[in-house]
């Protein structure tokens, strides 16, 4: 048992518990739900840049530009709700110990990759796709 956590009643760590899981949760849905948002955002963004002569070369440039910064952004927002749902993971742990629970302790873990590899593998090739993109498609009118 941590120092903080000595003294503390039972009910407190409880609490304490019960709010870290519904951290976790929170963070878990609000990152698959800023997929949504990404996907809607970079669609918007790419068929201004790569529209075939639907909008001037001006426009297509900034689009081309807008879609790294758009990308830069919900990297790093998906990269922090990474850390904020690691960090109350490991809060829930710490306490599960103190009152006897195992629900975090004991979770099997992926088969394959953790989450946070797998987001940063789309999120690298997404920008490679992007770079390519870029260079390769020829700016409108």
């Amino acid at each position: 048992m941590s120092e903080q956590q000595q003294g503390r009643s039972e009910e407190s760590l409880r609490q304490e518990y019960s709010e870290a899981v519904q951290t976790i949760r929170h963070y878990a849905n609000l990152r698959f739900a800023l997929f949504s948002i990404f996907f809607a955002v970079i669609g918007g963004v790419g068929i201004v840049a790569f529209g075939r002569e639907q909008f001037d070369a001006q426009a297509a440039i900034v689009a081309r530009i807008a879609g790294f910064v758009v990308i830069a952004i919900f990297w790093n927002y998906i990269e922090r709700l990474g850390r904020l749902f690691e960090h109350f993971i490991n809060v829930a742990v710490e306490v599960e110990r103190s009152i006897g629970y195992t629900q975090w302790t004991r979770r099997p873990w992926g088969p394959f990759f953790a989450g946070y590899v797998m987001f940063r593998v789309f999120f690298c090739l997404l920008t490679v796709l992007w770079v390519s993109a870029v260079f390769a498609v020829p700016l409108g009118r």
